[in-house]
Protein backbone atom coordinates (compact mmCIF):
# COMPACT_ATOMS: atom_id res chain seq x y z
CA UNK A 1 0.00 0.00 0.00
CA UNK A 2 2.65 2.27 0.45
CA UNK A 3 4.37 2.22 -2.22
CA UNK A 4 1.39 2.55 -4.39
CA UNK A 5 0.76 5.73 -1.96
CA UNK A 6 4.35 6.49 -3.27
CA UNK A 7 3.80 5.50 -6.33
CA UNK A 8 0.61 7.59 -7.22
CA UNK A 9 2.24 10.85 -4.96
CA UNK A 10 5.18 10.59 -7.74
CA UNK A 11 2.68 10.66 -10.77
CA UNK A 12 0.63 13.72 -9.29
CA UNK A 13 4.00 16.00 -8.34
CA UNK A 14 5.13 15.27 -12.17
CA UNK A 15 1.72 15.61 -13.54
CA UNK A 16 0.85 18.86 -11.80
CA UNK A 17 4.42 20.60 -12.55
CA UNK A 18 3.55 19.85 -16.18
CA UNK A 19 0.19 21.26 -15.92
CA UNK A 20 1.81 24.38 -13.94
CA UNK A 21 2.84 25.58 -17.47
CA UNK A 22 -0.09 25.03 -19.10
CA UNK A 23 -3.36 26.87 -16.74
CA UNK A 24 -4.41 29.82 -18.45
CA UNK A 25 -2.94 33.31 -17.14
CA UNK A 26 -5.36 35.68 -15.95
CA UNK A 27 -5.06 37.95 -13.41
CA UNK A 28 -6.97 40.86 -11.95
CA UNK A 29 -5.48 43.58 -9.68
CA UNK A 30 -4.63 47.38 -9.34
CA UNK A 31 -1.55 48.74 -10.86
CA UNK A 32 0.49 50.11 -7.84
CA UNK A 33 -1.31 48.09 -5.26
CA UNK A 34 1.37 49.05 -2.52
CA UNK A 35 1.49 52.62 -3.37
CA UNK A 36 -0.18 54.59 -0.29
CA UNK A 37 -1.24 58.53 -0.14
CA UNK A 38 0.50 61.11 1.47
CA UNK A 39 -2.57 63.14 1.61
CA UNK A 40 -3.70 63.10 5.70
CA UNK A 41 -7.12 64.34 4.20
CA UNK A 42 -7.18 60.74 2.98
CA UNK A 43 -8.52 58.09 5.27
CA UNK A 44 -6.94 55.49 3.18
CA UNK A 45 -3.37 56.04 4.37
CA UNK A 46 -0.81 53.46 4.67
CA UNK A 47 -0.93 49.78 3.02
CA UNK A 48 -4.32 48.53 1.55
CA UNK A 49 -3.68 45.43 0.45
CA UNK A 50 -5.87 43.70 3.31
CA UNK A 51 -8.86 45.77 1.52
CA UNK A 52 -8.37 44.45 -1.61
CA UNK A 53 -6.53 40.67 -1.52
CA UNK A 54 -10.19 39.18 -1.33
CA UNK A 55 -10.97 40.03 -4.55
CA UNK A 56 -7.53 40.61 -6.56
CA UNK A 57 -5.00 37.48 -7.74
CA UNK A 58 -1.95 39.52 -8.45
CA UNK A 59 -0.31 42.04 -6.38
CA UNK A 60 1.54 44.97 -8.67
CA UNK A 61 4.54 46.28 -6.28
CA UNK A 62 4.96 49.79 -7.53
CA UNK A 63 6.81 51.65 -4.73
CA UNK A 64 10.64 51.69 -4.23
CA UNK A 65 13.29 53.68 -2.56
CA UNK A 66 14.29 56.52 -5.36
CA UNK A 67 17.85 56.17 -4.75
CA UNK A 68 19.69 53.80 -6.85
CA UNK A 69 22.98 54.11 -5.49
CA UNK A 70 24.13 50.57 -3.63
CA UNK A 71 22.62 51.85 0.01
CA UNK A 72 19.39 52.67 -2.20
CA UNK A 73 19.40 49.19 -4.04
CA UNK A 74 19.41 47.86 -0.22
CA UNK A 75 16.78 49.43 0.83
CA UNK A 76 14.59 48.43 -2.35
CA UNK A 77 15.63 45.22 -1.91
CA UNK A 78 13.89 45.37 1.79
CA UNK A 79 11.39 46.98 0.92
CA UNK A 80 10.28 44.55 -2.13
CA UNK A 81 11.09 41.21 0.22
CA UNK A 82 8.56 42.59 2.60
CA UNK A 83 5.80 43.41 0.19
CA UNK A 84 6.22 39.93 -1.69
CA UNK A 85 5.91 38.62 2.29
CA UNK A 86 2.61 39.87 2.27
CA UNK A 87 1.87 38.99 -1.08
CA UNK A 88 2.78 35.17 0.05
CA UNK A 89 0.45 35.51 3.35
CA UNK A 90 -2.29 36.55 1.32
CA UNK A 91 -2.03 33.82 -1.48
CA UNK A 92 -1.71 36.15 -3.77
CA UNK A 93 0.66 36.42 -7.08
CA UNK A 94 2.58 39.27 -7.36
CA UNK A 95 4.55 41.97 -9.97
CA UNK A 96 7.75 42.83 -8.79
CA UNK A 97 9.72 45.86 -9.95
CA UNK A 98 12.65 45.89 -11.78
CA UNK A 99 13.19 49.40 -12.40
CA UNK A 100 15.32 50.15 -9.22
CA UNK A 101 17.79 47.64 -9.29
CA UNK A 102 18.54 47.83 -13.41
CA UNK A 103 18.25 51.55 -14.23
CA UNK A 104 19.42 54.85 -12.49
CA UNK A 105 17.35 57.71 -12.68
CA UNK A 106 14.81 55.64 -10.80
CA UNK A 107 12.51 58.34 -9.57
CA UNK A 108 10.70 60.49 -12.14
CA UNK A 109 12.40 61.62 -15.86
CA UNK A 110 14.42 59.63 -17.80
CA UNK A 111 16.25 56.09 -17.24
CA UNK A 112 20.15 55.95 -17.44
CA UNK A 113 22.83 53.21 -18.03
CA UNK A 114 22.89 51.36 -14.82
CA UNK A 115 26.75 49.76 -14.82
CA UNK A 116 25.89 47.63 -11.76
CA UNK A 117 22.60 46.19 -13.20
CA UNK A 118 23.59 42.47 -13.51
CA UNK A 119 24.87 42.32 -9.72
CA UNK A 120 22.47 44.33 -8.34
CA UNK A 121 19.53 42.37 -10.16
CA UNK A 122 21.37 38.91 -9.55
CA UNK A 123 21.21 39.77 -5.55
CA UNK A 124 17.72 40.40 -5.35
CA UNK A 125 16.24 37.86 -7.86
CA UNK A 126 18.38 35.53 -5.86
CA UNK A 127 16.86 36.52 -2.60
CA UNK A 128 13.42 35.99 -4.20
CA UNK A 129 14.53 32.48 -5.09
CA UNK A 130 16.03 32.01 -1.37
CA UNK A 131 13.27 33.34 0.35
CA UNK A 132 11.02 31.15 -1.80
CA UNK A 133 9.17 34.00 -2.99
CA UNK A 134 10.05 33.13 -6.93
CA UNK A 135 9.73 29.62 -7.91
CA UNK A 136 11.79 29.56 -11.77
CA UNK A 137 9.14 28.13 -14.64
CA UNK A 138 6.52 27.55 -12.11
CA UNK A 139 3.76 30.41 -11.96
CA UNK A 140 1.38 28.56 -10.53
CA UNK A 141 2.89 27.89 -7.10
CA UNK A 142 5.54 31.04 -7.23
CA UNK A 143 4.10 34.24 -5.55
CA UNK A 144 6.15 36.10 -8.05
CA UNK A 145 4.77 35.73 -12.02
CA UNK A 146 6.27 38.63 -13.79
CA UNK A 147 8.43 41.36 -12.97
CA UNK A 148 7.71 45.23 -14.47
CA UNK A 149 10.84 46.19 -16.55
CA UNK A 150 10.15 50.15 -16.46
CA UNK A 151 6.86 52.39 -16.81
CA UNK A 152 6.03 54.10 -20.03
CA UNK A 153 9.74 53.71 -21.28
CA UNK A 154 8.42 55.18 -24.75
CA UNK A 155 6.74 58.32 -22.83
CA UNK A 156 9.59 60.37 -22.82
CA UNK A 157 11.94 59.64 -25.78
CA UNK A 158 14.95 58.05 -23.20
CA UNK A 159 14.05 54.61 -24.21
CA UNK A 160 12.86 55.09 -27.78
CA UNK A 161 14.63 52.74 -30.20
CA UNK A 162 18.02 53.99 -31.78
CA UNK A 163 18.90 53.85 -35.50
CA UNK A 164 16.44 50.54 -35.59
CA UNK A 165 17.66 49.16 -32.72
CA UNK A 166 16.98 48.59 -29.03
CA UNK A 167 18.02 51.39 -26.83
CA UNK A 168 21.33 50.50 -25.30
CA UNK A 169 19.91 51.45 -21.53
CA UNK A 170 16.82 49.20 -21.90
CA UNK A 171 19.46 46.35 -23.50
CA UNK A 172 21.53 46.71 -20.60
CA UNK A 173 18.55 46.25 -18.42
CA UNK A 174 16.78 43.48 -20.10
CA UNK A 175 20.05 41.73 -20.62
CA UNK A 176 20.63 41.53 -17.09
CA UNK A 177 17.73 39.47 -16.10
CA UNK A 178 17.90 37.21 -19.22
CA UNK A 179 21.71 36.09 -18.24
CA UNK A 180 20.28 35.66 -14.29
CA UNK A 181 19.69 31.94 -14.78
CA UNK A 182 16.57 31.93 -12.22
CA UNK A 183 14.62 35.09 -14.49
CA UNK A 184 15.74 33.63 -17.95
CA UNK A 185 12.35 33.11 -18.55
CA UNK A 186 10.58 34.83 -15.78
CA UNK A 187 8.16 37.56 -18.32
CA UNK A 188 8.66 41.13 -18.10
CA UNK A 189 5.87 43.49 -18.14
CA UNK A 190 5.83 47.34 -19.48
CA UNK A 191 2.85 49.55 -19.64
CA UNK A 192 3.92 52.12 -23.08
CA UNK A 193 2.21 55.38 -23.86
CA UNK A 194 0.74 54.67 -27.39
CA UNK A 195 3.59 55.84 -29.20
CA UNK A 196 4.49 52.39 -30.48
CA UNK A 197 6.71 52.94 -33.42
CA UNK A 198 9.24 54.99 -31.36
CA UNK A 199 9.84 51.66 -29.67
CA UNK A 200 9.07 48.59 -31.73
CA UNK A 201 12.38 46.93 -31.10
CA UNK A 202 12.19 47.69 -27.30
CA UNK A 203 8.47 45.81 -27.56
CA UNK A 204 9.64 42.79 -29.02
CA UNK A 205 11.45 42.29 -26.16
CA UNK A 206 9.29 42.49 -23.46
CA UNK A 207 6.82 40.00 -22.78
CA UNK A 208 3.63 41.33 -21.13
CA UNK A 209 2.24 44.91 -22.29
CA UNK A 210 -0.56 47.45 -22.26
CA UNK A 211 -1.07 50.91 -22.70
CA UNK A 212 -2.48 53.96 -20.63
CA UNK A 213 -4.77 55.90 -22.68
CA UNK A 214 -7.45 57.19 -20.15
CA UNK A 215 -10.97 58.50 -21.18
CA UNK A 216 -10.61 56.87 -24.79
CA UNK A 217 -13.91 56.06 -26.71
CA UNK A 218 -14.58 52.24 -27.06
CA UNK A 219 -13.45 52.70 -30.98
CA UNK A 220 -10.28 54.80 -30.10
CA UNK A 221 -9.30 52.06 -27.46
CA UNK A 222 -9.93 49.19 -29.70
CA UNK A 223 -7.65 51.15 -32.66
CA UNK A 224 -4.68 51.24 -30.09
CA UNK A 225 -4.83 47.73 -29.01
CA UNK A 226 -4.76 47.00 -32.58
CA UNK A 227 -2.23 48.75 -33.43
CA UNK A 228 -0.01 47.53 -29.97
CA UNK A 229 -1.03 43.59 -31.43
CA UNK A 230 0.32 44.75 -34.86
CA UNK A 231 3.80 45.78 -33.21
CA UNK A 232 3.88 42.72 -30.86
CA UNK A 233 2.24 39.45 -32.10
CA UNK A 234 2.47 36.30 -29.96
CA UNK A 235 2.84 38.75 -26.87
CA UNK A 236 0.53 39.12 -23.64
CA UNK A 237 -1.14 41.91 -23.10
CA UNK A 238 -2.03 44.02 -19.75
CA UNK A 239 -5.35 45.96 -20.31
CA UNK A 240 -5.67 49.19 -17.81
CA UNK A 241 -8.89 51.30 -17.49
CA UNK A 242 -8.45 54.73 -15.80
CA UNK A 243 -9.95 54.51 -12.55
CA UNK A 244 -10.22 57.39 -10.43
CA UNK A 245 -12.78 60.44 -10.07
CA UNK A 246 -11.81 64.28 -9.62
CA UNK A 247 -8.19 63.51 -10.46
CA UNK A 248 -5.83 65.38 -13.14
CA UNK A 249 -5.07 63.26 -15.86
CA UNK A 250 -7.32 60.18 -15.13
CA UNK A 251 -11.02 59.50 -15.42
CA UNK A 252 -12.64 56.39 -14.66
CA UNK A 253 -13.11 54.22 -17.98
CA UNK A 254 -16.33 52.22 -18.21
CA UNK A 255 -15.20 48.53 -16.78
CA UNK A 256 -16.81 46.59 -20.11
CA UNK A 257 -14.31 46.53 -22.53
CA UNK A 258 -11.55 45.83 -20.18
CA UNK A 259 -13.55 42.92 -18.20
CA UNK A 260 -14.08 41.68 -21.39
CA UNK A 261 -10.37 41.78 -23.11
CA UNK A 262 -10.04 39.64 -19.47
CA UNK A 263 -12.78 37.24 -20.17
CA UNK A 264 -12.87 36.59 -23.91
CA UNK A 265 -9.19 37.88 -25.23
CA UNK A 266 -6.87 34.88 -24.54
CA UNK A 267 -3.95 36.73 -25.30
CA UNK A 268 -5.16 39.39 -22.30
CA UNK A 269 -3.13 38.06 -19.50
CA UNK A 270 -3.79 41.26 -16.54
CA UNK A 271 -6.67 43.35 -15.72
CA UNK A 272 -4.95 46.53 -14.19
CA UNK A 273 -6.83 49.23 -13.21
CA UNK A 274 -5.13 52.65 -12.18
CA UNK A 275 -5.48 52.98 -8.87
CA UNK A 276 -7.23 51.87 -6.03
CA UNK A 277 -6.12 54.39 -3.60
CA UNK A 278 -7.32 57.99 -3.15
CA UNK A 279 -4.88 60.63 -3.36
CA UNK A 280 -6.94 62.86 -1.58
CA UNK A 281 -10.14 63.84 -0.32
CA UNK A 282 -11.28 65.04 -3.55
CA UNK A 283 -9.20 62.76 -6.01
CA UNK A 284 -10.66 59.39 -5.46
CA UNK A 285 -9.56 55.74 -6.37
CA UNK A 286 -11.84 52.57 -6.43
CA UNK A 287 -11.50 51.98 -2.85
CA UNK A 288 -13.65 55.61 -2.28
CA UNK A 289 -15.90 54.43 -5.44
CA UNK A 290 -19.01 52.10 -4.00
CA UNK A 291 -20.24 51.82 -7.39
CA UNK A 292 -16.65 51.05 -8.92
CA UNK A 293 -15.63 48.85 -6.28
CA UNK A 294 -18.73 46.79 -5.75
CA UNK A 295 -18.12 46.21 -10.03
CA UNK A 296 -14.60 45.17 -10.19
CA UNK A 297 -14.94 43.13 -6.69
CA UNK A 298 -17.26 41.34 -8.05
CA UNK A 299 -15.57 40.53 -11.00
CA UNK A 300 -11.94 39.95 -9.40
CA UNK A 301 -13.96 37.14 -7.19
CA UNK A 302 -14.83 35.55 -10.31
CA UNK A 303 -11.10 35.72 -11.71
CA UNK A 304 -9.69 34.54 -8.41
CA UNK A 305 -12.12 31.67 -8.37
CA UNK A 306 -11.26 30.52 -12.18
CA UNK A 307 -7.19 30.99 -11.25
CA UNK A 308 -7.91 28.77 -7.59
CA UNK A 309 -9.93 25.91 -9.47
CA UNK A 310 -7.43 25.63 -12.68
CA UNK A 311 -5.60 22.62 -11.27
CA UNK A 312 -4.76 21.20 -7.99
CA UNK A 313 -1.94 23.08 -8.01
CA UNK A 314 -3.37 26.49 -8.04
CA UNK A 315 -5.98 25.34 -5.46
CA UNK A 316 -3.07 24.30 -3.45
CA UNK A 317 -1.67 28.12 -3.83
CA UNK A 318 -4.94 29.96 -2.87
CA UNK A 319 -5.40 27.47 0.40
CA UNK A 320 -2.00 27.40 1.79
CA UNK A 321 1.71 27.84 1.34
CA UNK A 322 3.05 25.42 3.71
CA UNK A 323 1.63 21.98 2.07
CA UNK A 324 2.13 20.36 -1.44
CA UNK A 325 -0.64 20.70 -3.80
CA UNK A 326 -0.21 16.94 -4.63
CA UNK A 327 -0.38 15.74 -0.79
CA UNK A 328 -3.68 18.22 -0.57
CA UNK A 329 -4.99 16.49 -3.20
CA UNK A 330 -3.98 12.89 -1.82
CA UNK A 331 -5.37 13.80 1.71
CA UNK A 332 -8.21 15.39 0.52
CA UNK A 333 -9.63 13.03 -2.69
Amino acid sequence: MLMKRTSLLAFMLVTSAASAQSVPEKYFGYFGGDYVSENPSNPGMGTTLSEMKDHTNIYSIGAWSYDTSPAGKIASENYVLGELAAAKAAHLHAVAPATPFVFQGAGTGCRFMDPDANRAWASFAQKMIDQGYLIPNDPVRSTVVAVYLVDEPNGDGCLDDVDGAVNPILQNAINAIRTFPGTVTLPMASILTTDFKSFKKGIELIDWLGFDQYGDSDKNWAGHMSSLKNYAPGKKFIVVPGAMQGCKDVDVDDTGRFTDALTNDPDVVWLAPFMWISTSSTCLGVRDLPNLRATYAQFGLSIKAQQCNSSPAAKGFCQSTNISPAIDLLLNN
